[in-house]
């Protein structure tokens, strides 16, 4: 099973819109990075909800294995 993606994770659950993270998939195609980052740089997310939303990836990945 693939690995369930950041920016889907956050819009799935209203904590970004679908314009934003469309900004940040741009960003990310021009100049590269991790998509956390970028939203967090972008002023989309604080760093918390980063940390957050990593560590549900994180377990959905290993629940997934």
């Amino acid at each position: 099973m693939a690995k369930p993606l950041l920016g889907e994770m956050l819009l799935e659950d209203g904590e970004i819109s679908r314009e934003q993270l469309d900004k940040a998939l741009e960003v990310q195609k021009k100049e590269g990075g991790l998509m956390g980052i970028i939203l967090v740089n972008l002023g989309f997310i604080p760093e918390k909800t980063l940390v957050k939303y990593l560590s549900l990836q994180a377990e959905r990945v290993v629940k997934s294995e």
